[in-house]
């Protein structure tokens, strides 16, 4: 598959109108492909508790909004979490036909340059406090590109030895500018949420641009 832009969209936990406000800006950007990766219903139940939830009805678990997935149609869908415990709390035959999309999505899209994933399972670390990256990963190609963490972030990755953890450093950001990936770089890409998240997490709704021709990842708010 020749090089493409993507347009990379996460974490919306229900938000369809941060969700709408989005799509609409990337597509003003002329992108090829919107991947979405996952966390795009929100779960009533929280991990803790989901061990011991008695089903008693669709409603008690998540807001089973079409219009989430009507946004989504013709997305490259990847699952996250909220997806993976809505699966494991609801019975199969309670499940809205449309939803199955987007709860049965597969872990990543991969490419040749990138790897997308929403993240959960990845190896987390945190080279500085309150900021967590998963340095660890495997990157098949030049770049991760990530949610769970709902935090527009950049990292290089510097290996540093046999023995030594790789070295993370984090890139600015400056919204709206491309920022160049090095040819012989790895790096992580943290997109930032659709929804409402902490100040000291940065702007919301946020996204980025991956352009696997350019070998640019620019980052943008609204």
């Amino acid at each position: 598959m020749s090089a493409v832009r993507h347009a990379v969209v996460t974490d919306v936990h229900g938000d369809t109108a941060r969700l709408r406000t989005v799509l609409t800006a990337v597509r003003e950007q002329g992108v090829d492909r919107v991947v979405c990766l996952g966390d795009v219903f929100e779960c009533r139940i929280g991990k803790r508790e989901a061990a011991g939830h008695v089903y008693d009805g669709l409603a008690g678990v998540f807001d089973a909004d079409p219009e989430l997935a009507r946004l989504l149609e013709g997305v490259e869908l990847v699952r996250g979490n909220q997806e993976e415990r809505i699966r494991a709390l609801v019975p199969d035959a309670e499940l809205p036909a449309w939803t199955r999309p987007l709860l049965d999505a597969p872990l990543e899209h991969r490419t040749a340059f990138a790897r997308y994933c929403h993240g959960h399972p990845l190896p987390w670390r945190e080279p500085e406090p309150g900021l967590w990256c998963p340095a660890d990963a495997e990157i098949p190609g030049r770049a991760l590109v990530h949610g769970h963490h709902h935090r527009s972030a950049l990292h290089r990755l510097w290996p540093q030895g046999a023995g030594r953890p790789v070295r993370a450093e984090r890139l600015p950001i400056r919204f709206g500018e491309p920022y160049p990936l090095a040819p012989d770089g790895r790096y992580v890409v943290n997109v930032g949420s659709v929804t409402a998240c902490s100040p000291d997490r940065g702007p919301s709704p946020a996204w980025a641009v991956v352009d696997e021709a350019a070998a640019t990842v620019t980052h943008h708010h609204a």
